[in-house]
């Protein structure tokens, strides 16, 4: 019987890392909802399934196992991480436990999580019903707060809200229905430190319990413009519309020490310190005016062709490295240098994408990458201009 992995979605940014399996010799099982998908072509076995659909993928377990001796489970640059873990357990492969994914997928559950361990984290308040939030924000009258879905990705459902009498019905609803459970979190709004960028992704590698550092890069939104003067929006953006990032991330090696320090608290604090084998946990952070805090938490590889883009270009085979952990291959310093070594660390990647005016989210959205050795402004202005003429990041 053929051995095979089994992917879980098939969109542009998972190319890569279909692309090698199968170059690996191994059959690409693969599911997605959408049959268009850029890799069904090369799947062996494709099965139109929602990737957040956990009970049609255990269904579609036992056709497979007939087919194949399914031998890893995975995703890539995909929140469908939780998916990866009820599977994977079900078909007694490698994989993280399902009580880490549920609790990054639930923000809730995050902010419960950091809070315990000790981290600052914003004020919330989570409810299903439109007058306990105003009776929320009208008792908090000095802070300033933003709504979102509380098991989203991409900014689905982020909304600011200027003061505690500017939520509409509208607003809620729209905020609860990109919840999967209807409930809607009202949070405290951050102040973003303005002698840096607002936010950083960074991604870690958990080895048997060890947490190492493996790369961050700058998010970029509107309100860090001023850092990069070459970069100019034809309109305004909404909070929470990433206009692309840097990679690697430009911050002092105090600012590195005090975040790592922080992701490693938080990732105990999840049990990845129990995990056997190893697992990637990215970490999303935000430099407030009360310093770092985690935003979010995520035990997969980095979506926005950070993963599939940025990082490939400056010489690391994260795609390759996620099919090696999969499998539960021996995880030594020969596979940190094959695979997460940046092998042309001195280069700088700039990932910019499409926005289309008035946009909500970060959804459905086509990007541009472009890297050198220059002054990062220079680079911003080589990726706007492959924008403006619609050279977009192509498989």
């Amino acid at each position: 019987m053929r051995k095979a992995i089994w992917l879980i979605t098939g969109g542009a940014m998972q190319y890569i890392v279909a692309k090698k399996i199968k170059e690996s010799g191994f059959a690409l099982i693969l599911s997605d909802r959408n049959d268009q998908a850029i890799c069904v072509p090369l799947a062996d076995q494709f099965y139109q399934i929602d990737t957040f659909d956990q009970s049609s993928h255990l269904h579609a377990c036992e056709e497979a196992k007939k087919k194949f001796d399914i031998v890893a489970v995975m995703t890539f640059a995909s929140d469908c991480h939780l998916t990866v873990s009820i599977v994977s357990a079900y078909l007694k492969l490698h994989g993280i436990t399902s009580d880490i994914s549920m609790n990054c997928r639930d923000k809730i559950k995050t902010r419960q999580t950091l809070t315990r361990a000790g981290l600052y984290q914003p004020v919330y308040y989570q409810t299903q019903h439109y007058n306990d939030a105003i009776l929320f924000l009208k008792s908090n009258p000095q802070k300033i707060f933003v709504l979102k879905a509380s098991d989203s990705s991409g900014s689905r459902g982020f909304q600011v809200l200027s003061s505690k009498f500017e939520l509409t019905q509208t607003q809620f609803d729209y905020t609860k229905h990109h919840s999967s459970r209807g409930i809607v979190i009202i949070e405290e709004r951050l102040i973003p430190d303005k002698t840096q960028i607002s936010e950083a992704s960074v991604e870690t590698i958990w080895v048997d319990g060890k947490m190492y550092w493996l790369n961050w890069v700058d998010r970029i939104f509107s309100c860090d413009l001023s850092f990069f003067p070459t970069l100019k929006m034809p309109y305004s953006l909404a909070d929470g519309i990433e206009i692309g990032h840097v990679n690697p991330a430009a911050r002092d090696f105090h600012t590195k020490k005090t975040v790592e320090k922080m992701i490693l608290q938080a990732g105990t604090a999840l049990n990845m310190h129990l995990q056997p084998g190893a697992h990637i946990l990215k970490a999303d952070i935000y430099f407030s005016t009360n310093g770092p805090v985690v935003l979010e938490l995520t035990p997969r590889s980095s979506g926005g062709w950070d993963s599939s883009g940025s990082s490939p270009e400056r010489g690391a085979d994260i795609a390759g490295g996620i099919i090696h952990m999969a499998l539960k291959k021996p995880f030594n310093l020969e596979a940190w240098y094959r695979y997460f070594h940046y092998h042309d660390a001195q280069r700088t990647a700039v990932v910019l994408s499409t926005i289309p005016e008035n946009a909500m989210d970060c959804i459905g959205r086509q990007f541009t990458l472009t890297s050198g050795y220059e002054d990062v402004n220079q680079l911003i202005e080589k990726a706007s201009q492959q924008l403006e003429a619609e050279n977009y990041v192509s498989i």
